[in-house]
C-alpha cells in the first residue's frame, strides 16, 4: 500500500528550488500581505536539508524526486517498467527508513502542539552561564509541577505503538469553580442535615408525646379494668354467700316437709339425693307423686341416679339441666307406684313460696358457676399479658420506646451479601484523587513520549473522541491545519480590529469569543490532514476525564464543518520502496548507512538501561 508522505518545512527564495506544490491564498477577494505575512509562507515546502538532500542525490531523468532523503512520486511506483536492475524492498531500505522516519516525526511532536520542552546547551553554553542555569531550572520545574501525572498507557498512531506517559494540565480557574461547586454541596448539604436532624427531633418528640398518651390511656383502661374486676369478684363472692344460705334453708326445710309427709320411704333405694336432692322444677315440692315416680325411676336406671347427684351437687351443665327435667316430666306424667298413698297434709303457702325459689337456684346457680368461670378465665389471661408488658419495659425510664412492642415492621439484621469485599476492592480500584475529581468535566490532557522525554504535548481538545467498551480503547481524531499559525494571527489582528470600539474587557472577550475566523471571508485557505489516534491500557475509572477532555460536539462538529468545506487538503506523495541497483546506487547506500547509524544509537541506549 502506498505511504502518504509530507513535508511541511519552509523555504525562501531560490532559484534552484522546486515550485511549491500547494500555496495558500484567500479564498475570496484579494487582501494585501504585510512583511510578516510574506516571510510566514505556505507549511508545504520542504526545508535546507530536504533541498541539499534532493541535490545530493540528483533525480534528473528518475520517475521519482527525492524529498525527506527518500524516492518518492504522486503517481503510483511502476517498478517492472522503471527500473533495470529492480533491488529488493529490504535492499532498497527504503521502508525501513521511512519508517524510522515516521516515528521520528511523531515523537518530535509534529502532530501535536508543544506544550514544555526541556532546555538543551552544549558544553560552552553551559559553563557560560552557570548563573542561569539556577533560574532556569526552577522554571522547569514550575512548569513541570503544573501537570501530574495521570497514567502509563499506549498511543496508536499510523503503523506506530508508543509507550506514553499522560498527563493532566492545572488549570486554576478550573479548580476554583471547582472549589466554589464543592462549597456550595458542602453547604447545601449542611443545611439539609440540620433540617433532617429537626425534622427527626420534631418526630422523636412527637412519638415521645403519643407513646406517653398511649401508655398512660393503657394505664387508665388496666386500672378500671383491675377495678371492674375486683367489683365483680366482690359480687361473685356475695352472691355465693347468699346463694348458699338459700340453699342450705331450702334443704333444711324440705327435710322438715318430708318429715312431716306419710310418704313411704324406699329403704333400698341407692340414690345419694339423701344427702342432696335433685334440682326441683315446678310444683315438684307439691307433688309427692313425682318425687316417688322419680325415686323408682332412679332405682331402676343407674344413669339417672348419676344425674341427680351431678345436679344436685351443683356440677350439671345446661343441657344436663334439661335432660334432668325431661325426666322431671316423665315422672309428673307417669302414674303413682303401686302401694302408694297421696299425704293428706296440706302444704302452707310459706313452703310453697320457698319451694318455687329453690326450683329456680339450680339452673340459676348453674349459669352464674359458668360465668364465673369464664370471668376467671379472662382475667387470668390479662393479667399474664400486664406481667409480659412490665417485664418488657422494666428498664425503661418512660421516655423511650421499646422496639419490640411500638415498631410495626420487626428490626431485620442485613445480612452481607456473597462477594462483598471483592466489590469493596473494585469500588476502591474506581476512586479518583482529589485532584482527579476536579477535571472530571474538563480537562487538558498531555502526553509524554517514553523514547523521547525532551518535550511534552498537548492532545487536541477540537477533537471526536470515541470510546469502545469491548477493546477498552479510546479513538481520537480531528482536522490538522497545517497553517494554523497564519490562520491565528489573521485571527488575533481581527479581533483587535473588532475590540477597538469596546470599553470593557468583558465587551472585548464577548467579541473574540463571538467571532469565527473560518467564516470570515478574508481568512486563509486552511490546509488540512484527517487525524486519528487511538489509546488502550488506560484504567476504566479515568473513562469520566478522557470522555471530557474535548469540545463539547456540537462545537467541534462545526469547526470542523467549516475546514473541510473552505480548506484544502494536503496532496501526499508515493513512496518508492525499490530502487535501482545501478541507477539509484548512491542513494540506497546512503539510505543503508543512515539506517545502520541508527541501529547503532539503539543499541548505545540499550547498553545504557
Amino acid at each position: 500500500m502506498p505511504v502518504v508522505l509530507r513535508s511541511r518545512s519552509r523555504y525562501e527564495g531560490d532559484s534552484e528550488r522546486p515550485q511549491k506544490t500547494t500555496k495558500p491564498v484567500a479564498r475570496r477577494g484579494r487582501r494585501s500581505k504585510s512583511k510578516e505575512d510574506e516571510n510566514d509562507e505556505s507549511d508545504s515546502a520542504i526545508s535546507d536539508d530536504e533541498w541539499g538532500s534532493s541535490r545530493k542525490f540528483s533525480s534528473n531523468g528518475r520517475p521519482f524526486e527525492i524529498v525527506s532523503n527518500l524516492p518518492c512520486s504522486l503517481e503510483v511506483p511502476q517498478y517492472n517498467s522503471a527500473l533495470t536492475h529492480p533491488l529488493s524492498v529490504k535492499d532498497s531500505a527504503v521502508l525501513y527508513d521511512s519508517l524510522v522516519s515516521s516515528r521520528k516525526t511523531w515523537v518530535r511532536g509534529e502532530m501535536f502542539e508543544l506544550y514544555f520542552s526541556k532546555p538543551t546547551r552544549t558544553v560552552k553554553e553551559e559553563s557560560d552561564q552557570n548563573k542561569q542555569d539556577a533560574a532556569a531550572q526552577t522554571t522547569t520545574m514550575q512548569i513541570r509541577d503544573k501537570m501530574q501525572k495521570m497514567c502509563h498507557c499506549t498511543m496508536v498512531g499510523g503503523p506506530h505503538h508508543f509507550p506514553v506517559r499522560m498527563f493532566i494540565l492545572k488549570n486554576e480557574e478550573l479548580e476554583r469553580k471547582w472549589q466554589l461547586e464543592q462549597d456550595s454541596k458542602k453547604k447545601e448539604k449542611e443545611e439539609r442535615r440540620k433540617r433532617d436532624q429537626e425534622e427527626k427531633k420534631r418526630r422523636v418528640e412527637e412519638k415521645k408525646k403519643n407513646q406517653l398518651q398511649k401508655k398512660q390511656e393503657k394505664e387508665k383502661l388496666a386500672l378500671l379494668h383491675k377495678e371492674n374486676k375486683a367489683k365483680a369478684k366482690q359480687e361473685m363472692e356475695i352472691m355465693k354467700l347468699k346463694r348458699k344460705e338459700e340453699i342450705k334453708k331450702a334443704k333444711e326445710e324440705h327435710k322438715k316437709y318430708r318429715k312431716s309427709s306419710s310418704v313411704p320411704r324406699v329403704v333400698s333405694t341407692p340414690l345419694s339425693a339423701r344427702n342432696s336432692s335433685p334440682p326441683p322444677t315446678s310444683q315438684s315440692v307439691n307433688d309427692p307423686k313425682m318425687i316417688a315416680n322419680l325415686n323408682l325411676m332412679a332405682q331402676r336406671d343407674t344413669k339417672l341416679n348419676a344425674l341427680m347427684g351431678i345436679v344436685a351437687n351443683g356440677e350439671a351443665t345446661l343441657e344436663q339441666v334439661e335432660e334432668f327435667k325431661k325426666f322431671i316430666e316423665i315422672a309428673k306424667k307417669m302414674p303413682p307406684p303401686p302401694g302408694w298413698n297421696a299425704p293428706q297434709i296440706p302444704v302452707q303457702e310459706e313452703g310453697k313460696a320457698h319451694n318455687e325459689k329453690v326450683e329456680k337456684t339450680t339452673a340459676e346457680e348453674i349459669k352464674e358457676e359458668q360465668m364465673d368461670s369464664a370471668i376467671k378465665v379472662v382475667a387470668k389471661e390479662d393479667e399474664k399479658k400486664e406481667e409480659k408488658r412490665a417485664s418488657i419495659k422494666s428498664e425503661d425510664t418512660g421516655n423511650s420506646v421499646d422496639p419490640r412492642i411500638d415498631s410495626e415492621k420487626p428490626v431485620k439484621r442485613k445480612r452481607r451479601p456473597r462477594g462483598s469485599a471483592k466489590n469493596t476492592e473494585e469500588d476502591k480500584s474506581m476512586q479518583l484523587t482529589a485532584f482527579q475529581q476536579k477535571y472530571v468535566q474538563e480537562a487538558q490532557m498531555i502526553i509524554e513520549f517514553l523514547e523521547f522525554t525532551q518535550a511534552r504535548y498537548m492532545l487536541p481538545r477540537n477533537a471526536i473522541i470515541e470510546y469502545l467498551e469491548d477493546s477498552e480503547t479510546y479513538k481520537i481524531s480531528w482536522v490538522m491545519v497545517h497553517n494554523k499559525k497564519e490562520i491565528d494571527k489573521f485571527r488575533n489582528r481581527r479581533v483587535k480590529d473588532l475590540s477597538k470600539g469596546k470599553k470593557t474587557e468583558e465587551e472585548k472577550q464577548r467579541a473574540s469569543q463571538e467571532y469565527d475566523v473560518y467564516d470570515d471571508e478574508m481568512c486563509p485557505t486552511p490546509l488540512y490532514t484527517p487525524m486519528t489516534i487511538a489509546f488502550t491500557g488506560i484504567h476504566k475509572r479515568f473513562n469520566p476525564i478522557m470522555l471530557h477532555s474535548v469540545e463539547p460536539l456540537e462545537k467541534v462538529q462545526k469547526e470542523m464543518s467549516s475546514i473541510l468545506t473552505i480548506g484544502t487538503r494536503l496532496s501526499g506523495y508515493n513512496l518508492w520502496y525499490q530502487l535501482d541497483g545501478y541507477d539509484d546506487k548512491n542513494l540506497a547506500e546512503s539510505i543503508r548507512v543512515d539506517l545502520n547509524e541508527h541501529e547503532h544509537e539503539l543499541r548505545g541506549k540499550r547498553q545504557k538501561k
